[in-house]
């Protein structure tokens, strides 16, 4: 019987991990899945487990590739996956034992193209998942896209939702080959492609934080290059302006302003703005261009921060936090 979801796992290097993934997906008492491994050129012993898995389950298979990146591993995923819907989790993290059967009635439906829960960053198996009470909410995809840039229960990452296929495959969306922050790139294009999405604010997903190779635990040119081109692709591209009214563009700059200032922080951070001066520069400048309103400033994640570059603080801050930590 032909799966409804397929579970495309992108591995590398994680053997001290990936068991642990696995087996959150086998427990799940919703059973409508099969899962495919894409064993991206791991050099560690991934792919030994990769392979005893898919000789313990018969829907467990696997695809071992050249070394590609997680889009390229993804990408694979999504163009030999069997489901209906797709569902990306990265392999250091897990999920609830009950997530597959809370979404079960808006994956049965098959109404949605796009389904969405929540996630708790953690740094172990020991942090529990606390919920707030639940709210399920059913929005057109252009509105759920702006519930994501209000920064609501819909974040902008990938492996809290689980997609309709046929969203990437209709209208040709790829994960960005060769590129990171993939997520960021790529999830603004799925929710203004889908019709009907499926939120809750209930967290089934541990998004482990503590990976010593997780993406923010080092920073170089690309990182942040990266991070900075698809915040602007954001807020600039027609696709995007074409479909927003004025107060919905308004909160598409606070989602810009936000992003921004958190790429000057990291830059300051990192120490590295002397290393990367035309990054820096201009990253200020578009600070500078797109002012807000007091009110406006209020709601910014990175509010402090945005405070403190306003007042001309924010580098010295982080100044002052190196000297304190020698």
């Amino acid at each position: 019987m032909k799966p409804l979801l397929t579970v495309v796992i992108p591995v590398y290097n994680v053997e001290k991990y990936l068991k642990r993934c696995i087996e959150s997906i086998l427990v799940q008492e919703w059973k409508h899945y099969d899962i495919l491994l894409v064993d991206d050129g791991s050099t560690d012993h991934s792919p030994q487990i990769c392979d005893d898995y898919v000789k313990a389950y018969d829907f467990i298979s696997v695809i071992h590739k050249e070394n590609g990146g997680l889009s390229e591993a993804r990408n694979t995923g999504i163009s030999h996956a069997k489901g209906e819907y797709v569902y990306f989790p990265d392999s250091d993290d897990w999920l609830e034992s009950d997530t597959f059967i809370a979404l079960a009635e808006a994956l049965e439906s098959q109404e949605f193209d796009i389904i969405s829960f929540n996630r708790e960053f953690v740094k172990g198996e020991e942090d529990a998942i606390v919920s707030e009470p639940e709210v399920t909410q059913v929005f057109e995809g252009k509105d759920a896209f702006v519930q994501m840039l209000k920064h609501s229960y819909i974040t902008g990452f990938a492996n809290d939702k689980v997609y309709r296929k046929s969203l990437f495959t209709d209208h040709n969306i790829q994960f960005p080959i060769g590129k990171y922050y993939e997520d960021l790139g790529t999830n603004y294009k799925l929710f203004l492609s889908a019709k009907k999405v499926y939120a809750t604010n209930q967290k089934y997903y541990h998004y482990l934080i503590d990976n010593p190779d997780a993406i923010t635990k080092s920073w170089n040119e690309q990182k942040f290059e990266n991070m900075i081109g698809f915040y602007k692709e954001i807020y600039y591209s027609d696709a995007v302006r074409s479909k927003l009214d004025s107060s919905e563009l308004e909160i598409a700059k606070m989602f810009f302003v936000d992003g921004m200032t958190h790429s000057l922080s990291s830059l300051y951070k990192s120490n590295l703005y002397k290393t990367y001066p035309k990054l820096t520069k201009s990253v200020k400048k578009e600070l500078k261009i797109n002012k807000l309103k007091f009110q406006q400033k209020l709601k910014l994640p990175h509010r402090t921060k945005y405070f403190l570059y306003r007042l001309g603080l924010l580098k010295g801050a982080f100044h002052l936090q190196h000297i304190l930590k020698k």
